[in-house]
């Protein structure tokens, strides 16, 4: 009888393998992405205290300031994506974003503080989208939804991550180390992406191939922003965002503002200070709820997609309106620790959307302009959600600051601002009334 021959594993197992380390190191590309895109929420109060700055203006830096180049840069650096080497454009963005997140402790006005999130910006525009087009080309049809919803996790457990550790650094090393240190460990996962991983379609005449087949940006936009049902998503998308980066923006703000002599309290049993607790609390609920509405998302996402498209954009539309509901609930119980509770159940709802809208909008784009369509939506995120739900919410609460006063005026704004919730819901609904036809109407072309 022969010897045995030790099993080593088939040509399956390693490209498994491959698209798992793939989709592990890219998740904590994106966790990073939040973390250097959240931290600065966090140390909002401590920023403000140091450089002397309005509410408007704590808004434009963790909104506006980091929009306007991160919405525009998108759009090119997607399509130079989708028609060259994708992970070289993620590798770079990743050690570009780190570089001007650790750069930000050097701030010492508003203006120097605006240059570098815009740095920031430029940076991030490059990580997200790239990065999804790579994970719906190496997952199959049937696991490509939990895949995208893995990768959205990177989302809440970044934002923890910061959070966390924004809150438990500022009082022991200040604002600004608290900065570098966020913005250091970005340089190794963008040096292991480039020394890593392989862009498949590169290989092989791949990548000539795409440049070849790929419609210019121009063409692009006007079929993307054609389709009805893709805009609808991508609005509902970006309303969405603005309850999210709103009310997240001035959380920390908020707590300090009208929860202090609780939070205080529950500083002294853990040997916290009020700044720590809050952001253990929206770290650790966050992260949690977030990352659970990710996954059950996903999973929803493949489970009844397959089989009825218009799941696609319904289970958001329900994640929407109760996430709304439950920010609202949020932001007026009586207690900070039941608030803080309350904050699970928003991140839970408000991340369902990941894994099936995210495929919703990939199917809509077709074959060669996966990266382009999400950076239209990012686009259309970024203006509607990120730039102008931080900077309306910190304008009204200046105007209604001298009336109500600066906590009350403050859960006034955000309050305001959760309308867009509802309206987001609206339209993801609509978007279920013509999806089907249009993903139809796509793929028949397409593949």
């Amino acid at each position: 009888m022969p010897p045995a021959v030790p099993h080593t594993g088939t040509a399956g197992d390693t490209a498994r393998r491959s698209a798992g380390w793939m989709l592990g190191l890219l998740t904590t590309g994106y966790g990073l992405n939040l973390l250097d895109r959240q931290i600065i929420n966090i140390l909002s109060e401590p920023i403000k205290r140091d450089l002397g700055l309005a509410d408007w203006q704590l808004g434009a830096l963790s909104g506006l300031s980091f929009a306007l180049l991160y919405s525009v840069a998108a759009l090119p650096i997607a399509r130079y994506a989708d028609r060259s080497n994708r992970v070289r454009v993620v590798g770079l963005a990743i050690l570009t974003w780190s570089f001007f997140t650790a750069a930000t402790a050097m701030a010492g006005s508003f203006v120097q503080m605006l240059l570098f999130r815009l740095g920031v910006g430029v940076g991030e525009a490059g990580g997200a989208p790239p990065s999804q087009s790579l994970i719906a080309d190496r997952f199959p049809p049937n696991r490509r939804s939990g895949a995208l919803a893995v990768f959205a996790l990177g989302a809440p457990v970044g934002a923890a991550i910061g959070l966390i550790g924004g809150g438990l650094l500022e009082g022991v090393i200040g604002w600004r180390w608290t900065m570098v240190c966020a913005g250091v460990p970005g340089l190794i996962i963008g040096a292991l992406v480039l020394l890593t991983l392989r862009d498949t379609r590169a290989a092989g005449g791949g990548r000539a191939k795409a440049a070849a087949e790929t419609p210019s940006l121009v063409a692009a936009l006007k079929l993307l922003l054609s389709r009805r049902t893709f805009t609808l998503i991508a609005f509902a998308s970006a309303l969405l965002s603005f309850c999210n980066y709103g009310a997240m923006a001035f959380a920390g703000s908020y707590y300090l503002r009208l929860h202090s002599p609780e939070l205080a309290e529950i500083g002294a049993l853990v040997g916290q200070e009020p700044l720590g607790v809050i952001g253990l609390g929206l770290g650790i609920f966050g992260a949690t709820g977030g990352a659970l509405g990710a996954l059950v998302g996903g999973r929803l996402g493949d489970r009844f997609g397959a089989g009825n498209l218009r799941a696609l954009v319904l289970i958001p539309a329900a994640g929407s309106i109760l996430g709304t509901i439950s920010y609202a609930a949020m932001f007026t119980v009586p207690s900070a620790a039941m608030s803080l509770a309350v904050f699970a159940i928003a991140a839970f709802f408000t991340s369902v959307w990941y894994g099936p809208g995210t495929l919703a909008m990939q199917r809509l784009a077709g074959a060669d302009a996966k990266a382009t369509a999400l950076a239209v939506a990012l686009f259309i995120n970024s203006a509607v959600g990120l730039s102008f739900g931080p900077l309306l919410i910190g304008f009204a609460s200046d105007l209604l600051t001298p009336s109500m006063g600066e906590g009350e005026g403050l859960r006034a704004g955000i309050l305001l601002g959760l309308v867009a919730g509802l309206a987001s819901g609206v339209l993801y609904w609509l978007a279920s009334r013509s999806i089907a036809a249009e993903i139809a109407d796509v793929e028949g072309v397409t593949e």
